[in-house]
């Protein structure tokens, strides 16, 4: 977010400075000179390769500003990718953890229906015992009783 702003910000300058140079410089004057003759005006004299030089300095530095312009957009689609990627496995290791969770409550709740199941019939069945037990002591009291 931090560069997005940065290469706005940057954009915009380069933009009102180029505007202002180009809107505050005058039209230039040339003229056709031989060897010897003098300029008609203050200002300064370039032959054809020093013109072809400043044609090609400015417009590498165009390519030089749009190089970076695209190392700097490239560099924060990577680190936006790279974000993204972080965000992803924390995802996916959440899930997985969450997953790995509920299949260990899951475990669990069928070991504890298992042993509930298993106490139910318990209870059915030591009462009823436990009432013949009695049953029984109480005939034998009762038949020893009358003899």
């Amino acid at each position: 977010m931090k560069l997005t702003k940065k290469l706005k910000t940057c954009l915009v300058s380069f933009l009102i400075l180029s505007f202002t140079t180009v809107a505050a410089a005058s039209p230039g004057k040339y003229t056709s000179l031989k060897k010897g003759d003098s300029i008609p005006w203050n200002g300064w004299c370039f032959d054809e390769k020093a013109i072809s030089e400043l044609i090609v300095k400015k417009e590498i530095q165009q390519q030089r500003c749009e190089l970076r312009v695209q190392l700097n957009v490239d560099k924060a689609v990577a680190e936006h990718n790279l974000e993204i990627g972080k965000l992803q496995a924390k995802l996916d290791y959440e899930v997985e953890t969450r997953d790995t969770a509920i299949d260990a409550l899951k475990q669990q709740n069928e070991t504890l229906e298992k042993e509930l199941v298993a106490i139910s019939e318990a209870s059915v069945v030591v009462p009823a015992s436990l009432g013949a037990i009695v049953g029984a002591l109480i005939v034998a009291m009762i038949w020893g009783a009358s003899k």
